[in-house]
């Protein structure tokens, strides 16, 4: 999509400077440009524009990959690896609607926020305590990594919030 966007753009962008230059190019047919300088101008400024966001769509920073130690060297992980994979774990549990996890690296140490969403009438201190077990053993024991879980951020839902976290 961002390519036919571009194409269009340089499209565009010819055929008006070359009607600047007193130039006849045709790139397409069905689009007359205007006939004052003025609208031609503030077309090419919309094109350039146009341009510009493109280029800071394609170019915009993406999260670090997450560089952990382990034993014999190192692993280095997309940013959203272990926190698909950790939310997928605990969504297993019943009581679980949706949940978020989201990663942090501070001297050396894995760091697990989690965000998690439980179903109504759902016991919510007794599953933060449970959950956060959960998360533990899932990050320790099945992928070896130490990781501190913090406190989650556990919410008990209400009936009337169940269809936008169902999607």
């Amino acid at each position: 999509m961002l390519a036919v966007a571009a194409i269009v753009l340089i499209a565009a962008a010819i055929e008006l400077i070359a009607a600047a230059v007193g130039r006849h190019v045709t790139v397409w047919h069905a689009a007359p440009l205007p006939h004052s300088h003025e609208a031609r101008a503030f077309i090419l400024a919309l094109l350039l524009v146009g341009c510009v966001a493109l280029v800071g769509l394609v170019l915009r920073p993406r999260p670090a990959a997450l560089v952990l130690a382990v034993e014999g060297g190192s692993l280095r992980l997309p940013p959203d690896t272990l926190e698909r994979y950790l939310a997928a774990e605990l969504a297993r549990d019943p009581d679980v609607v949706s949940s978020r996890a989201s990663f942090a690296l501070r001297d050396g140490r894995l760091t697990a926020r989690l965000s998690i969403a439980l179903r109504p009438l759902a016991p919510a201190a007794v599953l933060r305590e449970r959950l956060a077990g959960v998360a533990a053993a899932a990050l320790g024991d099945r992928l070896g990594l130490t990781a501190e879980v913090r406190d989650p951020d556990v919410r008990v839902l209400r009936v009337r919030e169940l269809a936008r976290h169902l999607r």
